[in-house]
């Protein structure tokens, strides 16, 4: 039986994320994707756009009435809930030095910057969309910039959501 607990909770976040990307100042990315672990710094480019867009579970765990306090009773299913703590994130590419030695221009800094800004906010938006305004408890993180290396970078964010039974009714 697969997994009833995060993995639904992954895969609403990512199609709102991929959905938001579409509309932002880089515009949609190559690749939109579950991730089992931590993603590597890969800006992507083909026919359909430019980057990579990622969801992946960090943690699961029980957690209190308190949304989303750690559970501390070895009964794990003692309060009924579980809290899953996702990672979203998204790589672009962006201007490099020059084969001369020439650095990017601050044009080109600049517009790399509003493009990697525009890219958080797209996430900010999809955890709203997808959870908060459907009812949904969710505790949004910090968004931490990544990069540059080589020729990509970008940010990623986590958010604490709550998933509801950890213990679902066994099936008949």
């Amino acid at each position: 039986m697969p997994d009833t607990t995060a993995l639904p909770l992954a895969q609403a976040l990512l199609s709102c994320l991929c959905a938001e990307l579409g509309e932002t100042v880089g515009g949609p990315v190559c690749y939109c994707c579950l991730s089992p672990g931590p993603e590597p710094m890969d800006c992507g480019q083909g026919p359909e756009g430019e980057g990579t867009a990622w969801v992946r579970v960090v943690r699961t765990f029980p957690t209190t009435a308190k949304f989303p306090v750690p559970a501390n009773d070895p009964n794990r299913c003692v309060t009924g809930l579980y809290a899953v703590e996702l990672e979203l994130g998204v790589f672009r590419c962006v201007s490099v030095m020059d084969d001369d030695g020439v650095p990017p221009s601050c044009e080109q800094r600049t517009a790399d910057t509003e493009k990697i800004l525009d890219d958080a906010a797209a996430m900010r938006r999809a955890v709203v969309c997808c959870f908060i305004t459907k009812g949904r408890q969710a505790i949004v993180g910090e968004w931490r910039s990544r990069g540059p290396d080589g020729g990509c970078a970008g940010g990623a964010m986590t958010v604490t959501v709550e998933a509801g039974d950890c213990c679902p009714p066994a099936e008949p």
